[in-house]
């Protein structure tokens, strides 16, 4: 069952890159550019075939992907017959959309994933919660045990297992069920063995002391408990609901998918935050234990995320696993398409913010009655474009070898 979710997760990896240059390629068509290569992989041709001016491959290395598309800077040769079709040479609306497709195929591809989630498994909370885990500690790890560095939980020894929460802070609970799931995650269904997506998340902006009301033996009791602010922002007490959920109609789908989408760019963002900081621990200790569930998190590389994948589908069962691994697979693309808008050359994102500029620069001449400048010259930009790529290649393979010699430890046993 692993290999089978790893494999499943690889090919989805595969055709999401393959649907990220069909993003480039299909608008640069439509606006008229002309592309001579889409290809999927890099290094060695295993296979092409022209059609029409186009061709078409796949290549050794399934690490990415590229549409070569005329003129994309202003230092390519351009025969005179293709100036008019060449892509420094198009209005810059059309420029912007050609180099954003990217991002948007990898946002569409994850709403789709997340909608779909949202209408063949429960999502939505009944509004009946019940207490099902205290934790000693008020962030348990994936495994649902306690770090020896993890703070003890506010809830140990005030909520009880089977207490039945009615408010959070006076508001009714079956008015506002969201207050009893971790925001970053999607709801699982069940009652979870532990790890982040168990733990009660009150609100983005609880500082200070929650009143829970609660229902216990037929008794009304309220206790005011202090949560625990993890490194992941969020506030924790150290307890995990027994989720009531039932499955959704199409409008409540796509409100949760959306929801889930928003969480997961903030979350991406978040992540990129985190990066260096993780970075760094890697090089000062690469033999420290790695989990997921903490309130930290772990950044991995794909090998490390399709492993993750590959465990989840093995621990969770069939139709479990498959809910894990479309939420995987949703959370990938979704940070892709962040990554990939960074304002770094090369990524689509600095392309972007040279396009930027340039109509920035031009405005102002025009509003001083000057003329447009010429494009950026980009040779003066190379020093930062191979900085930036040999921080991303640098990156990659710090976080490569992590997942080789000290993988993650697995969040669903």
């Amino acid at each position: 069952m692993m290999v089978l979710g790893i494999i499943a997760f690889v090919v989805a990896l595969l055709i999401s890159v393959m649907l990220h240059e069909a993003g480039h390629f299909v608008f640069a068509r439509l606006f008229g550019m002309k592309a001579t290569q889409f290809f999927v992989g890099f290094g060695p041709t295993l296979w092409s075939r022209k059609k029409g001016e186009t061709e078409y491959g796949v290549k050794a290395i399934p690490a990415g992907g590229f549409v070569k598309i005329v003129g994309m800077t202003p230092l390519e040769r351009i025969a005179p017959e293709d100036r008019p079709r060449a892509f420094i040479n198009q209005p810059g609306p059309q420029r912007l959309v050609v180099l954003v497709a990217g991002s948007a195929a990898h946002f569409v591809i994850a709403l789709v994933l997340l909608f779909s989630f949202a209408m063949a498994w429960p999502t939505k909370p009944t509004g009946y919660a019940q207490v099902g885990t205290v934790y000693r500690c008020a962030i348990p790890n994936g495994a649902g045990q306690c770090p020896p560095s993890a703070p003890p939980a506010p809830a140990y020894g005030r909520l009880q297992v089977g207490d039945v929460i009615l408010a959070v802070d006076g508001r009714d609970v079956k008015k506002t069920p969201a207050v009893l799931h971790d925001p970053s995650l999607p709801p699982s269904g069940k009652q979870v063995r532990g790890g982040a997506d168990g733990v009660v998340a009150l609100t983005r902006s609880t500082s200070g002391p929650v009143t829970f009301t609660v229902e216990r033996d037929g008794r009304i009791l309220t206790i005011t408990l202090t949560p625990v602010i993890g490194p992941d922002g969020y506030p924790h007490v150290g307890v995990a609901p027994v989720d009531q959920l039932v499955r959704q109609g199409p409008l409540g789908a796509a409100a949760a998918a959306g929801r889930m989408f928003a969480t997961g760019v903030v979350d991406s963002f978040r992540a990129l935050g985190t990066v260096p900081r993780e970075l760094a621990t890697l090089v000062a200790n690469p033999n420290a234990p790695r989990e997921i569930g903490n309130g930290g998190g772990q950044v991995t590389s794909v090998v490390g995320v399709a492993h993750l994948a590959g465990e989840a589908f093995a621990a969770e069962g069939t139709s479990a696993g498959v809910a894990v691994l479309i939420s995987v697979i949703a959370s990938v693309n979704i940070f892709v398409g962040v990554f990939n808008l960074l304002p770094l050359l090369p990524l689509d994102g600095g392309h972007v913010a040279i396009l930027a500029y340039e109509k920035a620069r031009d405005a102002i001449r025009r509003w001083r009655g000057r003329p447009a400048g010429g494009p950026v010259d980009l040779t003066k930009l190379m020093p930062v474009t191979y900085t930036a790529l040999a921080l991303i290649v640098g990156m990659s393979l710090i976080l490569l070898y992590a997942d080789l010699v000290n993988p993650v430890a697995n969040p669903f046993q």
